[in-house]
């Protein structure tokens, strides 16, 4: 069977669909989305939704802003079947020393010059936000109040997916397909099912994007990296409103919107393959010390997800020199579903030739061969 189409994106993820939905909103609907598993079935599906603009670099608070702008939006935007809710609760940073704070500043001013209304608070003023945070074991905090969370990342993604099928967009479940390319030029993909004729294809395959990148001899610099979040039984009582963030302690912890709590370990001393036992008594004992109502809570399960991590932290947006018709929006290390409708705008906007609302050609593949890479040092 062969086929037509004007653009592939290949990843059903949020990044994906989310470009698929931009293209779409902008006149471009002869496009087809091909996903191994379906829509949201990898990491995008487990991901517990959080939205910070709180970053070190000027693109990430940049694309995190006008991200956070969409998902206050987002009802009016994708008209979902019921509603997304995304509640502005604010992530809350500690600081253990005053070296750590004073580390901080530079991020701090950064993001108010953006716009962002980042603020340090005093031990008082935490305990404001988290009436039962520990005071005795930090010397203050930074707070986004904009911050927060669409705890439903699935929903997100299928309701983006939902907008682009209603402008003509259509989806396929496939292996990662095989490009096809003459004269340096993209023509179609080659899927398990025929081959597909095209003028572009966008690689959003995440953990699949080296492979896919492969089949036109470009080497991608992604190496997962894995994250494990503990779940805690449900708990009636609103106790843990903002994500409480250690970086010093290499923890964190939000309750969801269902009363869930869920934590995560970050220290270097603990580091994958876990012992399920050695990480959950860690996690506890760091957790119980910043936030003692812990102890009271039971750990019900855990799970494991895979960010596709560059080696600057930085998402990887836009062509390749080589290859004329070819994107990419991948290598989001972490942060691709708080940024998902900036990336999906602007990436669509560089395909189509639009001014972008972002200038996103510093996270051009381009910088690997440069050596101009931006670290991000806000990494969660």
């Amino acid at each position: 069977m062969r086929e037509k189409a004007e653009i592939v994106i290949v990843g059903a993820g949020v990044i994906g669909c989310s470009i698929a939905y931009f293209l779409s909103k902008k006149g471009y609907s002869d496009i087809v989305v091909i996903d191994k598993g379906g829509i949201s079935s990898g990491i995008t599906g487990i991901c517990p939704g959080g939205v910070r603009q709180q970053w070190g670099t000027e693109i990430n608070c940049l694309m995190a802003k006008a991200s956070t702008e969409f998902y206050q939006r987002i009802n009016d935007e994708l008209e979902p079947e019921y509603e997304i809710k995304f509640r502005q609760v604010g992530y809350l940073y500690l600081f253990h020393s005053e070296q750590a704070a004073k580390n901080y500043q530079p991020s701090l001013e950064l993001q108010n010059r953006l716009g962002i209304p980042t603020k340090f608070i005093t031990r008082d003023e935490v305990k404001e936000i988290v009436p039962r945070v520990n005071t005795d074991t930090f010397l203050s905090a930074s707070y986004c109040p904009t911050d927060g969370f669409a705890d439903d990342a699935y929903h997100v993604t299928t309701s983006f997916a939902a907008a682009a099928k209603r402008r003509g967009v259509r989806f396929i479940l496939d292996e990662v397909p095989q490009i096809l390319v003459e004269n340096n030029r993209v023509v179609g993909v080659q899927t398990g099912r025929g081959r597909i004729d095209c003028s572009f294809v966008v690689n959003a395959a995440g953990l699949g994007s080296k492979e896919l990148a492969a089949t036109i001899g470009v080497e991608i610099p992604i190496q997962p990296e894995v994250r494990r979040i503990l779940y805690t039984n449900r708990i009636e009582e609103r106790i843990l409103e903002p994500l409480l963030i250690s970086f010093e302690r290499g923890f964190a912890a939000k309750q969801l919107t269902d009363g869930t709590i869920y934590l995560s370990y970050l220290g270097s001393d603990m580091k994958p393959p876990y012992n399920s036992f050695d990480y959950q008594m860690k996690a506890a004992e760091v957790g119980m010390e910043l936030f003692p109502p812990l102890e009271q809570v039971e750990f019900r399960t855990h799970v494991d997800g895979t960010y596709d991590s560059t080696p600057d932290h930085q998402a990887i947006l836009g062509g390749v020199d080589e290859v004329a018709g070819y994107y990419q929006a991948i290598g989001m290390s972490g942060h691709g579903f708080m940024m998902a409708p900036a990336i999906g705008e602007t990436v669509a906007d560089t395909i189509i030739g639009n001014k972008t609302s972002v200038d996103i050609s510093s996270l051009h593949f381009n910088r690997f061969r440069q050596n101009a890479l931006i670290p991000e040092p806000r990494v969660v």
